[in-house]
């Protein structure tokens, strides 16, 4: 089921979804409609849906849950699907609770795309950051200075690791979707991700210490048909208990 080219910052999701018949199909093809996703692939026997689109992924998880049916984002990559292309992953978390989880797909040489949703924040702007250390031993305070790779940069030019800000909803949660020209996935693998108050960033450093609200560590993730496994070899857990265990 498909149709209309994918835009240039569009990425593929890879959903496992508890589909046991045609009428499933029809359900989750008509709830990803109803959200504007125009390009898609439901394979009922294998329990997937591939998405092609620039909607965040976590509007896309809940239009598809929204059918009653358990589902569960297992990849996420390019729009053509390379394994080529790196993804990672960021599970933002605080002692205040505000947690999330942000992801980073390279679609193409020159774009990144930064997707995320973040719960738990108070009214105002915030800021996303990424910072050179990926070291939590002191919470967000040992994660060092934000993340600039390049030499002569000075003044107030953008900074590689100043991602953007973002505001939440009346719930506290912010769902977001950017597109960036300077962030290189594989080169911020193993460093950290940062949600700060937007009281006082520097031009040099980012967020100081006190703004510095939640953080988490960028890891490797699965790109696109990456996945394949529905048992988790540590535990023995089903991806679909996995889906109704509480967040840690």
């Amino acid at each position: 089921m498909a149709s209309n080219a994918a835009e240039s910052s569009s990425s593929k999701l890879e959903f496992d979804v508890n589909m046991t018949c045609n009428s499933c199909a029809s359900k989750v093809q008509q709830s990803l409609e109803t959200i504007g996703v125009k390009k898609f692939d439901i394979d009922v026997q294998n329990q997937s849906v591939v998405v092609d689109t620039d909607i965040p992924f976590a509007k896309v998880l809940g239009a598809i849950q929204a059918t009653g049916m358990k589902a569960v984002l297992k990849g996420y990559g390019s729009p053509q699907g390379t394994s080529s292309k790196p993804s990672a992953v960021a599970e933002i978390f605080s002692t205040s609770g505000i947690m999330g989880v942000v992801r980073f797909s390279q679609i193409s040489d020159r774009e990144c795309v930064i997707d995320g949703t973040i719960d738990g924040l108070s009214d105002g702007v915030h800021t996303v950051e990424i910072h050179e250390l990926g070291d939590l031993s002191n919470g967000c305070e040992s994660t060092g200075d934000v993340y600039e790779p390049r030499t002569g940069v000075v003044g107030n030019s953008q900074k590689y690791g100043c991602l953007g800000e973002v505001e939440p909803d009346s719930t506290g949660r912010s769902v977001f979707r950017k597109t960036n020209e300077l962030v290189k996935v594989s080169d911020i693998i193993g460093r950290s991700l940062l949600i700060c108050s937007a009281k006082s960033p520097t031009a040099s450093k980012g967020c100081d210490i006190n703004s510095r609200l939640a953080c988490g560590i960028i890891a490797r993730a699965s790109g696109i048909s990456q996945n394949p496994k529905r048992i988790c070899a540590c535990d023995g857990v089903s991806i679909w208990d996995e889906a109704n265990a509480p967040t840690k």
